[in-house]
């Protein structure tokens, strides 16, 4: 029955630690009051649970008229009318989920609608901190956009998008990549996260074009506003971004009787000690509630068709009867002439030349295919021996000469860029001296990059972004060009496995491990306890990315295989969700009225899988596929089968827009795949249509490297392997990891 002032004033929904007691107001009303361990935590107006607001700035707020509770459910009515007459008729259930968490179910119904009201939108949240005299007294996470360094100065946010002082910090679904977000105050350890649950995240045409009311746009936003010392962490529906910087402007509903306005909000209260736990805490949440569909793909024939794509675009050198001076793939393909542009080689990042090169060179061998073999070697042979100045850095990219003409190599030398390529090359080397073929020059060469960043580390550990290999200075070092030390993270699996791999011929020689573990230490204190992950996405301004993550995970992993000291496996585990908050997890379709528009991104395939490149844009790419085989690895390191499903998404549904079925670009090579595009504004109509080199490497480094510790590129296979043998073959990997050469190895019992 319904609640009434005197019988049941103050009955109580509990859900944990989280009450919702109701309060008979003024007017026969019924107010909610929100808490937490006994603290009270004010809704946006403490007076009215209920917060519209019209035509974009004019409040409408209210309580319900009715409350009933039945067990777990809160059933509550409003019927909130404008000055105009305009009636909105409120249904909110809140559900007690248990732990601190509450379900939110609402629909708003219009009736008698006045055009003078024009617009409006509903708001769901709270008044988190009222005593904020500054915003990063708390902290706070949304998903791709906001991390615990935002306002830093080794954050580096652009000034484009929100500073610290700023107002709106308002986040439309399809600009991130889950409907979250998390507020957090560390003097209290209180944890708030909100979640828009079900989302459809729909939209049409006139989004795009800047249309600000639509009874169309069916999806929310979430964020933060600041104002008046006051913190709200806030849910918003139709998805405004209200005055943020860098933002889309407002949306809204208009103001008519047929309109459909509900949704879902997840409610998660808790009590956090730390900033990592809270995010991988209510990252592991939503992710959970939208459980994101995996799309398979056959990696064998995945496999195959990139390095079938790599052979049909190699260019050949003068002695093969090509007409340039080193061997190398394109720059990139163009995806409507399927022509190559630009035959010019970065060894490592968006080059990739070093790996592709090690790829062909691997299967050849493999398969007995001569010609890849020496198309293989080629490569691998320029870089081990041209690539290096005398003091052993390598220059990472070159611009072949034609036709009898030497080619240059370009200004700057980038840390992530050298060791990127130095890798693969370690791999090589590997790989031929197990296979019982010798390449000392190729080992000789990682070893002299090795020396020199023993020579060139600094007494904390670090190594700076970048240098001029033009110029030795009086004290006998290439000069820094830039100081920015977050790409150290790039070098550790470098040397972890240079360590390994030069035990050849130096054995018990530790000066490899012993740089690794100093750069570690580095990484561990200034990215992984300060949460700072940012800079390896070297073309873009030195912020938060989400290829920091993917370093990170990488360096520590290796730095735990290494050392099997536990704390890298949680720096391994903390950059691992880190990375996944930036994949996006979540449909995001085309607009309902697309039609026949053209898409750069196929309109009929999945988002779910790509990855946000920085903050800053929206721009995504599918360079989530680099993680698979890591996140493989944390599922058997620990047994969690989220790590599982997260690995599956990045071996599977990174390829939504491969060619790899020849769907996309019939007749085609199967490996070929657009960028990057993005995924909001206009829906996947924007984007650079076409191919790089990295994009094969993306998806043939974790294979390989499946390879090197399963025997078969496909994770598929490997999980028909009983666990006792995923479990055993990863334990004999951690010992060589992809610098097997073919040393003795103590077998695990």
């Amino acid at each position: 029955m319904p609640f009434s002032l005197s019988a049941n004033d103050g009955a109580v929904l509990v859900s944990g630690d989280v009450s919702i007691t109701v309060k008979a107001v003024e007017g026969g009303l019924y107010k909610l009051n929100f808490s937490y361990q006994g603290t009270p935590i004010p809704t946006i107006n403490p007076d009215a649970t209920i917060f519209l607001e019209l035509a974009g700035s004019k409040e409408l707020s209210g309580n319900y008229s009715s409350c009933v509770l039945n067990s777990n459910m809160l059933t509550c009515q409003a019927l909130l009318t404008t000055s105009l007459g305009t009636s909105f008729n409120v249904s909110d259930i809140y559900i007690a989920k248990g732990n601190g968490i509450i379900e939110l179910q609402r629909k708003i119904r219009l009736s008698n609608s006045k055009a003078g009201d024009r617009f409006f939108n509903s708001f769901f949240g709270f008044r988190t901190d009222e005593q904020a005299t500054n915003l990063t007294r708390n902290e706070y996470f949304i998903p791709a956009v906001w991390y615990k360094g935002n306002f830093t100065v080794t954050g580096n946010i652009p000034e484009y998008i929100p500073q610290v002082n700023d107002t709106y910090f308002y986040y439309r679904e399809d600009r991130i990549t889950l409907p979250l977000v998390m507020f957090r105050n560390p003097r209290t350890n209180f944890t708030l996260s909100i979640i828009h649950k079900d989302s459809k995240c729909e939209t049409v045409i006139a989004d795009g074009n800047g249309i600000d009311t639509c009874a169309d746009y069916q999806f929310g936003s979430l964020g933060i506003k600041r104002e008046n010392k006051v913190i709200y962490t806030n849910f918003i529906y139709p998805g405004s971004e209200a005055e943020r910087r860098g933002g889309r402007g407002p949306r809204y509903h208009p103001i008519q009787d047929d309109l459909v306005h509900e949704y879902n909000l997840e409610l998660c209260f808790s009590s956090v000690n730390d900033y990592a736990t809270a995010v991988k805490d209510s990252w592991g949440h939503a992710f959970e509630l939208y459980n994101p569909t995996i799309y398979p793909v056959d990696l064998d024939v995945t496999y195959n068709g990139i390095i079938e794509t790599l052979m049909h675009y190699y260019g050949e050198d003068t002695s093969m009867g090509g007409k340039y001076d080193a061997a190398g793939w394109p720059f990139e393909v163009d995806l409507t002439t399927f022509e190559p542009r630009n035959y010019d080689y970065q060894m490592g990042f968006v080059g990739m030349q070093v790996a592709t090169g090690y790829y062909i060179y691997r299967e050849g061998v493999e398969t007995g295919n001569n010609d890849m073999i020496k198309k293989g070697e080629a490569v691998l042979n320029f870089w081990a021996s041209k690539s290096q100045t005398s003091l052993g850095l390598p220059r990472d990219w070159y611009d072949p000469g034609w036709w009898g003409n030497t080619g240059t190599f370009r200004d700057g030398s980038n840390l992530r860029v050298n060791t990127g390529g130095m890798e693969s090359l370690i791999a090589a080397w590997a790989f031929a001296k197990r296979s019982g073929i010798e390449k000392p020059e190729w080992l000789d060469a990682c070893k002299r990059y090795g020396d020199w960043l023993i020579d060139n580390q600094n007494g904390d550990g670090s190594y700076y972004f970048s240098y001029n290999h033009r110029v030795i200075n009086a004290q006998g070092k290439h000069p820094v060009t830039d100081s920015n030390k977050f790409l150290t993270i790039c070098a550790v699996r470098y040397l972890v496995e240079l360590h390994i791999a030069a035990q050849a011929d130096s054995p018990g020689d530790d000066k490899y491990r012993e740089a690794a573990e100093k750069a570690g230490d580095f990484c561990y204190r200034n990215i992984h306890n300060t949460y700072t992950y940012v800079s390896c996405v070297i073309d873009n301004p030195q912020t938060y990315d989400s290829e920091s993550g993917q370093m990170a995970l990488n360096g520590f992993l290796a730095l735990y295989d290494l050392t099997k000291d536990a704390k890298w496996l949680t720096a391994a585990e903390q950059a691992a969700t880190y990375t996944e908050s930036w994949v996006h997890c979540m449909e995001i379709p085309v607009e309902n009225d697309k039609g026949n528009r053209p898409t750069k991104f196929p309109r009929d395939r999945s988002i779910v899988g790509q990855h946000i490149i920085a903050i800053g844009h929206a721009g995504a790419d599918l360079g989530f596929a680099w993680s698979s085989f890591a996140f493989y690895r944390l599922y058997l390191e620990t047994g969690n089968e989220h790590y599982l499903k997260v690995a599956r998404i990045s071996a599977h549904n990174s390829k939504q827009s491969m060619n790899w079925d020849q769907s996309l670009f019939p007749g085609q090579q199967r490996g070929l795949q657009m960028e990057v595009f993005n995924v909001s504004g206009r829906r996947r109509e924007n984007g650079a249509f076409t191919c790089l080199n990295w994009n094969y490497a993306a998806h043939l480094d974790p294979m390989f490297r499946f390879k090197d510790a399963f025997g078969t590129p496909n994770m598929e296979e490997v999980e028909k392997m009983s666990w006792e043998n995923r479990k055993y073959y990863n334990d004999i990997y951690s010992h060589v990891q992809s610098a097997n050469w073919g040393q003795d190895i103590e077998k695990p019992q």
